[in-house]
């Protein structure tokens, strides 16, 4: 019994020395349950102190094991593991960091190895399919060629689309982002002289050419880039190129909110001023989807009729070209666009797709597209324009409506009934999916026929139903979007 009290006595006192020498006062006084228990500093795996702790514990047999407060646990060997692994990055932190040589210069020991560029993709464009036509127009593309896009190095790469967000125009300035319009110009240049070597003479301008030039709070004038712009011009002109623009699905022109027209006017000038500026006559054209009908198709389209004739400057309503689209629950057909563009002498640019034209096969007119053609010719030739329209396919293998939108990389054909002197417009791309790319969607339209249903159902069964609140959300969500 002795013996044991002895030994019980040696413990603590063994590790109270080695706690004090370890620089850890040691509890004068027991703990309460409700006072937090705060451990010990341990010394380093690798100090003399943890050496020192170590090896009195290995060479003290008797000792035994003492009371769980008064314990200290000794360094496991994955702790240990972990302290050299630190020690090590430590090691090679310090050997990449920047030293002076003996001439003062400030030097890398260890110089990052620069990654190899990528090579530039070869593009094998298969044999198609000759066909007799009596086409006599011009064939071109929208906004990105693919080939000089993916130049490599990326730094020789060309494209006219630099743009930017709103936070980076205030942590670098007004002037970056008007630089990266001229970069924009300066690749147009180069775009333009390659269509002219592949015999490509049509090309519709990116929206992005001058990134903001639009915004209510960061637009700018085009004037810094007058000498740029009429180079562009000058070059189009010299080869017979058409360059027109298509401004983004929120151009709504009939939206019922002030702010959304102001903004659609914005836009529609800033396009107007660089084909301006760049000398481009009247084929030079803005085209524009009809837009949403805000649940009151009529109201709508008298909108978009008083914003045309009383808000938009006289340049700009003379380049102004309306266009059918391919939603039938959203947005306008041929059709519904038709007499608008009549009685104001707007031309349209029917959206097509072969044999039926795309746009009109979706959102499908009581018209056929051939007289559709007749009538929206007969406009721009009043106006004194080429009549210009937009031809695409559906994707391979689509189903649904939304995947029906989506357009296919390459038209194989042509309408049979585009005339011999119309122009067309639709680029391809090199992968085919089923994305329609930020189209408009129907969401909005499908929640709220599913709300629609069950309070049908609910009226019959006799009950009272609520909208469930995600729907109603979304639904919400969708209406703010689509404006």
């Amino acid at each position: 019994m002795a013996s044991s009290r002895r030994s019980s006595r040696l413990a603590v006192s063994n590790s109270t020395a080695l706690a004090t020498d370890c620089g850890v006062t040691p509890l004068k006084r027991k703990r309460s349950k409700t006072e937090p228990y705060v451990l010990p500093n341990l010394p380093s795996a690798r100090s003399p102190d943890a050496e020192r702790l170590t090896a009195n514990l290995a060479n003290d047999d008797d000792v035994q094991t003492p009371n769980r407060k008064n314990r200290q646990s000794t360094p496991s060997t994955k702790d240990q593991e972990d302290v050299l692994k630190h020690e090590k990055s430590l090691r090679r932190r310090n050997q990449s960091k920047k030293v002076a040589d003996e001439d003062g210069d400030v030097q890398t020991s260890q110089p990052r190895k620069k990654r190899q560029p990528k090579p530039e993709p070869v593009y094998i464009i298969p044999d198609v399919e000759r066909k007799v036509t009596t086409f006599k127009g011009r064939l071109g593309y929208a906004c990105l060629n693919t080939v000089l896009r993916n130049k490599r190095p990326a730094s020789e790469s060309v494209f006219c689309s630099r743009t930017c967000r709103l936070d980076s125009i205030t942590k670098n300035g007004i002037e970056w982002v008007k630089d990266l319009g001229k970069r924009n110009v300066e690749d147009l240049l180069i775009m333009i002289q390659w269509n002219e070597d592949n015999h490509i003479r049509f090309l519709r301008l990116s929206s992005e050419m001058f990134p903001f030039a639009s915004h209510e709070k960061h637009g700018y004038s085009l004037d810094y880039c007058d000498t740029l712009l009429a180079q562009v011009g000058l070059l189009a002109n010299k080869y017979g190129h058409r360059l027109t623009t298509h401004p983004g699905q929120y151009t709504q022109l009939g939206s019922p909110k002030p702010a959304v027209i102001k903004s659609a006017i914005r836009e529609l000038s800033y396009h107007c001023e660089m084909l301006d500026k760049m000398g481009i006559g009247v084929d030079g054209v803005m085209v524009v989807h009809g837009g949403g009908m805000y649940e009151d198709k009529a109201a709508t389209l008298g909108r978009v009729k008083r914003t045309i004739t009383e808000l938009l400057p006289p340049n700009v309503r003379a380049r102004l070209v309306l266009e059918n689209d391919e939603n039938v629950q959203l947005c306008y057909s041929a059709e519904d666009l038709l007499p608008l563009c009549e009685a104001l002498d707007v031309p349209l640019v029917f959206g097509g797709f072969k044999p039926d034209y795309h746009h009109d096969a979706l959102n499908p007119s009581s018209i056929p597209p051939r007289a559709i053609i007749q009538r929206a010719n007969a406009i721009f030739a009043r106006r004194g324009i080429t009549p210009k329209q937009h031809l695409s396919e559906v994707r391979p293998g689509a189903s649904t409506l939304m995947e029906r939108r989506a357009h296919a990389d390459r038209c194989e054909s042509l309408p049979q009934d585009l005339p011999d002197n119309m122009a067309s417009l639709r680029p391809p791309a090199e992968n085919q999916t089923k994305q329609t790319k930020g189209r408009k969607s129907t969401k909005r339209l499908r929640l709220r026929a599913k709300a629609e249903r069950e309070r049908e159902d609910a009226d019959k069964e006799g009950v009272m139903t609520l909208v469930d609140s995600s729907d109603t959300k979304a639904i919400n969500e969708t209406s703010a979007a689509s404006e």
